[in-house]
């Protein structure tokens, strides 16, 4: 499959047309790709390593999504213990209110009992695996002090991923009225967190970029909560880990409320390539992971990936002034990729090279900057930053020496006249 498809994206740069200067057209191609209009309320599919996005449907919403909202408290714990703030050893003990929220049959968790600790791996696991809300809880108290802190954290750190349209009350996505006396300061007891599936999508690739080493937790079929040996077993509340379509998913997350209905963020790493899916609004269990299914499935059916790799030299040269030839011809600074639609002609990509200046000028040395490269589709429905292109520098492919001194000024005074 993969020999299949660096094959493919060969032949695409063999006949790609190359764009030059800045305010070019597209060239239309003909696509006609099928219809999918999937049973939720918003759905997205973005590349994870680009944050492409290859389906949306009302992603900019925001909808309420409950237990993905761990998502982001699983990014600040990340985050908090990478920087040294906290270990996977640090114990806490829960308060009052979370033994009780703890027990409350009615939510998912492990039982926590009055006066025990608990290290932040074991609750870590049990919050991403059983979604474990009071277990949530108490890693936000471990970071911040209190809940309503920790609220605040979750607030910041939203806007700093360019998040500003989320409403965020608790760090387990539960709604206010079930938190007790840790409720955020004059919340309505209805209150859920509510994010677009574009901002889920945001926070789950993130994740993934940053802290990989969350997906070897989010795999996990089921996990054993020891408490002081008192064992409950837990099992992962993503059923796609166990499905047999060949999917091969392994996160991230699952919600459920009255409110949000059946949500599930979930990624998959197929012939290389990891893909970050997020569903809003299902109508049951079983919905929410079949229009995941029907999703993954319409992007391997109807998609092709196309790679693009940095020693490709891309059919357009930049000027040069003052040197032993006239021009130069450039190459990308890092590999690129697109997911483009399997019958799409080469000449729905455009590729802008925009030099750095008017004027380039002698010497130039191999592998210096000359340039950016701006790569696009036609129909593109751009990136989850809201850019709508892949971005590189245009490297130069060779050196080119200078002219001698005395030819260079003859030159610089034949232009001034």
């Amino acid at each position: 499959m993969l020999k299949k498809l660096k094959k493919l994206g060969i032949s695409f740069l063999t006949s790609l047309m190359v764009v030059t200067g800045i305010g070019q057209g597209f060239i239309n191609a003909d696509q006609t790709l099928p219809q999918l209009d999937l049973e939720a309320k918003s759905a997205i599919a973005v590349d994870a390593k680009t944050g492409q996005i290859i389906y949306a449907k009302d992603d900019k919403q925001t909808y309420p999504v409950a237990s993905m909202s761990k998502l982001l408290t699983a990014y600040i714990l990340l985050q908090a213990i990478h920087k040294g703030e906290i270990t996977w050893e640090t114990r806490v003990t829960p308060t009052a209110t979370e033994v009780d929220i703890s027990n409350n049959t009615e939510l998912t968790n492990v039982p926590l009992q009055e006066g025990h600790s608990y290290t932040i791996r074991q609750l870590y696991q049990a919050m991403l695996v059983g979604s474990a809300n009071a277990a949530t809880m108490l890693i936000g108290n471990a970071i911040s002090g209190t809940q309503t802190k920790f609220i605040d954290k979750m607030r910041e750190t939203a806007k700093s991923l360019g998040i500003t349209d989320a409403k965020i009350y608790s760090a387990n996505g539960l709604t206010a009225k079930y938190l007790g006396d840790e409720i955020y300061p004059n919340t309505d007891e209805n209150a859920e967190n509510e994010f677009s599936v574009r901002d889920m999508a945001i926070i789950s690739q993130k994740l993934i970029k940053e802290y990989p080493e969350i997906l070897e937790t989010t795999k996990l079929t089921k996990i054993d909560f020891n408490d002081n040996g008192e064992i409950t077993t837990v099992n992962n509340t993503n059923e796609l880990l166990q499905d047999d379509s060949n999917l091969e998913v392994d996160g991230l997350k699952t919600g459920t409320s009255d409110a949000a209905g059946y949500c599930f963020a979930s990624t998959t790493n197929k012939d290389g390539h990891r893909i970050i899916t997020v569903i809003a609004g299902a109508k049951d269990n079983d919905a929410r992971f079949d229009q995941t299914k029907n999703l993954l499935n319409y992007i391997y059916n109807n998609y092709n990936y196309l790679a693009i790799s940095t020693n490709q030299a891309l059919r357009q040269d930049v000027k040069v002034k003052y040197g032993k030839q006239s021009s130069i011809s450039t190459i990308i600074g890092n590999d690129l990729s697109l997911w483009v639609p399997k019958n799409t002609r080469a000449k729905a990509l455009q590729i802008k090279l925009t030099p750095k200046s008017s004027t380039i000028e002698a010497p130039i040395k191999q592998g210096e900057t000359v340039g950016d490269y701006q790569i696009t589709i036609a129909g593109n429905l751009g990136f989850i930053d809201g850019s709508t292109d892949l971005k590189t520098k245009a490297l130069a492919a060779n050196s080119v020496e200078g002219i001698n001194i005395l030819i260079k000024w003859w030159q610089m005074l034949s232009d001034a006249i």
